[in-house]
């Protein structure tokens, strides 16, 4: 009987040292998790920033467009040199 007890008590340590062991399994994966989120955030907030740069960098670039066309009219009558270019 009494190896029956010794038995039943290391089986009942071995046990509870193995349900132990999940808590903090569980405990990485939620601070991975977190981890996970939180670069996600970021990469959001990155994209954002990055398509508020393009838009401001399509307005400038418009604007640009706009000032070429501005010079080019009043450059005057156009030349064989603006001809050849036209033709590129």
């Amino acid at each position: 009987m009494n190896k029956l007890a010794v038995i039943a008590a290391g089986f009942a340590l071995l046990s509870l040292a193995a349900c132990g062991g999940a808590d903090q399994d569980q405990l990485n994966e939620a601070q991975i998790n977190q981890a996970e989120q939180e670069s996600l955030d970021e990469l959001a907030s990155d994209a954002a920033d990055l398509a508020s740069e393009t838009q401001v960098l399509e307005n400038q670039a418009e604007q640009l467009d706009q000032s070429a066309q501005q010079l080019d009219n009043a450059a005057g009558a156009e030349t064989p040199y603006d001809e050849n270019i036209a033709g590129m």
